[in-house]
């Protein structure tokens, strides 16, 4: 039996899954591991953690080597074509050390194309996902051609992610302790967050940080914890503004406007605030951007499904 390994690796954990040929929608046959994003932890890290996932699971599952003929990777960090060759002739090496087939053919991809792939159902051709995790981007496609918009990492954007909820929270707490903003709930709620006491130790805390961009994200979830409160609820508005104009964004470079078409939602900001959800959902109906809907199947899914149609 053949089988196609479709890889979801983000900054934090790695999925690893296999797939019968005959059905790349879902498999019992998965395993979680650490992060594989390259620039987080370098290629020869990511290479590793991948390979060694896939390694524990053709034990695990009982799947002899030579019966793998894809894989196929979706990779946080790993969006350019520069990127996805590095990450390629390092995971060939690995592989061929694992006694896989020297005829394997592996593909690696944007973790967001991936995630697109697998969140269309089988008889949509067309359709946009957006993003909002600890950073954000959207892609979408149509009959096969893809288009992005964002993925240009935290100092030049990320508008309407975690970490620039978080950042527009600290820079409201500053002004109000300069008095160049009216008081709010904000600072509470972020102090008591992070057990700090006063405003002026933001500077040592965030400085200091070993990830600050993770640390900065982290504080989404208490505000999310709080969205019925306006001062927050005005934070999460401009955040959906932003991931708004992604899609109208992907419209134009489409060059199309449709009512209709499909647009899907991830990452743990929206997974986690209803308030961004139906925020969103109204703005895209509203402006006749597309249809939310459901994602049909997992990135590792999308990822195998890519290779596949790729011709393996």
């Amino acid at each position: 039996m053949d089988y196609i390994v479709g890889v979801d690796g983000g900054g934090t954990k790695t999925e690893v899954a296999f797939y019968r040929r005959d059905s790349l929608h879902e498999t019992d046959n998965v395993l979680f591991g650490p992060g594989s994003n390259p620039r987080a932890s370098g290629y020869d890290t990511s290479a590793e953690r991948i390979a060694a996932l896939i390694d524990d699971g053709m034990k695990k599952f009982h799947i002899p080597p030579d019966s793998v003929i894809a894989v196929g990777a979706g990779i946080a960090g790993a969006g350019r074509f520069q990127e996805q060759e590095e990450l390629t002739a390092r995971l060939r090496s690995l592989f061929f050390k694992l006694d896989m087939s020297e005829n394997l053919k592996i593909d690696v991809f944007s973790d967001s194309k991936a995630a697109l792939q697998g969140a269309l159902h089988p008889d949509m051709s067309s359709g946009m996902l957006i993003i909002s995790g600890t950073g954000s981007n959207a892609v979408a496609v149509e009959e096969g051609t893809f288009f992005k918009s964002g993925g240009w990492g935290h100092l030049f954007g990320d508008e309407g992610s975690g970490f620039d909820i978080g950042r527009q929270a600290l820079r409201r707490i500053t002004k109000e302790r300069d008095g160049r903003a009216a008081p709010s709930s904000l600072p509470g709620i972020i102090l008591r967050e992070l057990g700090l006491m006063h405003a002026e130790q933001l500077v040592g805390h965030f400085y200091q940080a070993e990830d600050q961009k993770k640390e900065i994200a982290a504080l989404a979830r208490p505000l999310i914890e709080h969205e019925h409160l306006p001062e927050v609820r005005d934070i999460l508005e401009q955040a959906v503004q932003e991931l708004v104009l992604h899609i109208e964004s992907l419209h134009h470079k489409m060059r199309r406007e449709d009512g209709e078409l499909p647009v899907f939602t991830a990452g743990a900001i929206f997974n986690n605030s209803s308030f961004m959800q139906e925020t969103f959902r109204n703005y895209i109906e509203t402006k006749g951007l597309g249809v939310i809907r459901q994602i049909y199947s997992s990135p590792s899914s999308g990822a195998a499904k890519l290779t596949e149609r790729r011709g393996c």
